[in-house]
């Protein structure tokens, strides 16, 4: 028996086939030793020997039957090796026997850590040791948020313990800064700091060059969920939990430590709703606010006044995610009824209705300067939609759980895209013509 009390999710055998090893959900790997011929003949004959001393007469009858070439019971032939206990849930394992007899156990874990344990593989030795990890570079738990930079070539990527900046053609972690559970992010113009709102509803601005978290302001008192840079640059706006839209400007403050001024934002208004608000974009002339709020509408108001213009409702479940076209036209909304709206933003009326994924449609984007945008799902997809002619101009499959993110470059050149599968996905726009028709009849 096994000492886990779940099930086996896999087991595997060394090349020699006399180590297996096998695990369940939890964290720890347990391993048998398979004896040879030989070595259960010495095993027997011990127990032999214990029982001659207990009775003659028993032994006798056992002998006989040895020599009649007995099969031996599993539980005689397998004995308990060992178990490794890793840092968290293992999702694979491989096991490899070096030319000098060492037996190496090379374990994926669920928080995306490639851990190396080495033993000596004889029946008698269970001595395990940790040779080495690989956790370096990737995120230790999900990225909910990405943002490019303005040059097209610094990407952020943030999860819920650490933000890190990648560098989009080497494709190498440039930075790694702890923060907490981060939901929404984006560069301050400028490209020297960054802004990150975290799940407790605080805004978390970093310092790229030197790595360090420069301020943390308590902004919401729920989850903030969106933040959406206003096309001035002067400030930025974000929506939360707690009901709020507020406003922000950048502002430069002296530094206490060093004297000289860094930069800080500091709350400007603030817009007061009766629902929790998911998501808030800025138009691109700045004039008009869409905010989608919990009870499946988007309200649009006037950015100066903060009057109510336009409100767009036809959604089942609450709109997750949106966008403005670059010309201020169109307005797209992606919903957790799996549906995508298209909108004019000069009466708000609803273009067309997509059927866009078979779940939840989780990010939403223009590419810019087009009427093309890019769709992200919880069903692992991610669809280029054009907006025009309401037609699905292709799918980009790689991913193997929920997307939660994608983000485009400002040339529109690049897309980025983070998943439940703990990877990001980097997608280039080629050269070549795309044909309609060829992609459909795929």
């Amino acid at each position: 028996m096994r000492e886990g009390r779940d099930r086996v999710v896999s087991l595997a055998t060394d090349r020699t086939g006399r180590i297996l090893a096998c695990h369940g959900t939890d964290s720890v790997l347990e391993m048998f030793y398979v004896l040879s011929e030989d070595e259960i003949r010495r095993k027997m004959d011990k127990k032999v020997k214990k029982a001659r001393k207990k009775a003659k007469q028993r032994l006798e009858e056992e002998e006989e039957e040895d020599e009649d070439g007995v099969e031996f019971s599993l539980q005689e032939k397998i004995v308990r090796l060992v178990k490794i206990k890793a840092s968290a849930k293992i999702k694979s394992f491989d096991l490899i026997l070096s030319p000098r007899g060492e037996l190496k156990a090379v374990l994926m874990l669920q928080n995306n850590t490639v851990e190396s344990y080495s033993l000596n593989s004889s029946a008698q030795s269970s001595q395990v040791t940790r040779t080495s990890t690989i956790n370096i570079e990737g995120h230790r738990s999900d990225v909910r948020t990405l943002a490019f930079s303005s040059d097209n070539i610094a990407v952020l990527s943030a999860s819920a313990e650490s933000v890190k900046i990648w560098n989009r053609s080497t494709l190498q972690c440039i930075r790694t800064m702890t923060c907490e559970y981060a939901l929404c992010s984006l560069f301050v113009p400028g490209d020297r700091q960054v802004i990150v709102g975290t799940k407790s509803g605080k805004l978390q601005l970093f310092d790229l060059a030197s790595g360090t978290l420069l301020e943390t302001l308590e902004a919401h008192d729920g989850a903030l969920w969106s933040i959406s840079l206003a096309s001035d640059q002067r400030g930025f706006v974000t929506g939360g939990a707690d009901k709020c839209v507020k406003f922000w400007g950048f502002e430069l403050v002296k530094d206490e430590n060093t004297l000289q001024k860094r930069l800080s934002v500091k709350q400007t208004r603030v817009l007061q709703l009766d629902e929790d608000v998911l998501c808030v974009r800025y138009s691109p002339n700045q004039k008009l606010l869409a905010v989608a709020l919990l009870d499946c509408t988007v309200k649009i108001f006037y950015t100066d006044t903060l009057k109510f213009f336009l409100s767009l409702y036809g959604h089942k479940l609450p709109v997750l995610c949106m966008d403005i076209s670059y010309d201020g036209a169109l307005i797209a909304t992606g919903s957790a009824d799996r549906n995508v709206k298209i909108w004019g933003l000069d009466f708000g009326d609803c273009h067309r209705s997509l059927f866009a994924h078979d779940d939840s449609v989780m990010y939403l984007q223009f590419v810019p300067k087009s009427h093309l945008f890019f769709t992200a799902g919880k069903d692992r997809k991610i669809k280029q939609w054009d907006a025009d002619k309401f037609e699905h101009i292709q799918t980009l499959e790689g991913h193997h759980q929920e997307v939660w993110c994608v983000v485009l470059s400002p040339n529109g050149d690049y897309v980025v895209s983070s998943s439940h599968d703990k990877s990001l996905r980097l997608w280039e726009r080629t050269r070549e013509p795309l044909v309609l028709e060829e992609e459909r009849e795929m």
